[in-house]
């Protein structure tokens, strides 16, 4: 008994979609992936002032793995650590994360007025943007 017309379209549409869910997960973890620096981060000392400082306009950074992540306009950060690449600081409103292999949190890595990448605290990590970017300051303490 001979397979009819339909079920041979059946059976390449099947194929089609699993050839196209599967080249779809290749492309989007290679999106994900970045290329990160073990690092250590010192920590501010209890005797240290506190720094933080709160941006006044929204920044756009672009990160090696062909996305971007949005910093909001007033959001504030507090200094701390520092890194060989500069200095370190944490969100004040809540949680900031992006999307690298997996989300985590990420905290500031700055150095003479420009953003030059995140640091990853879960990875011990510092992940460069493709280009440095100004960071608007609004208000420093």
């Amino acid at each position: 008994m001979a397979s009819s017309p339909f079920h041979k379209f059946q059976g390449w549409a099947r194929a089609g979609r699993a050839l196209l869910l599967t080249s779809s997960m290749l492309a989007l973890s290679a999106c994900m992936s970045v290329s990160t620096q073990k690092v250590g981060m010192v920590p501010v000392a209890a005797a240290d002032p506190v720094y933080s400082i709160q941006l006044s306009r929204v920044v756009i950074a672009a990160l090696p793995n062909d996305s971007s992540v949005t910093l909001p306009s007033g959001s504030q950060w507090r200094r701390v650590g520092a890194l060989p690449q500069g200095d370190v600081y944490r969100s004040m409103n809540g949680l900031f994360t992006i999307q690298t292999r997996r989300q985590g949190e990420a905290y500031l890595v700055a150095s003479s007025g420009k953003l030059l990448g995140f640091y990853l605290p879960g990875e011990s990590a510092f992940m460069p943007l493709s280009r440095p970017v100004t960071l608007p300051v609004e208000m420093r303490q």
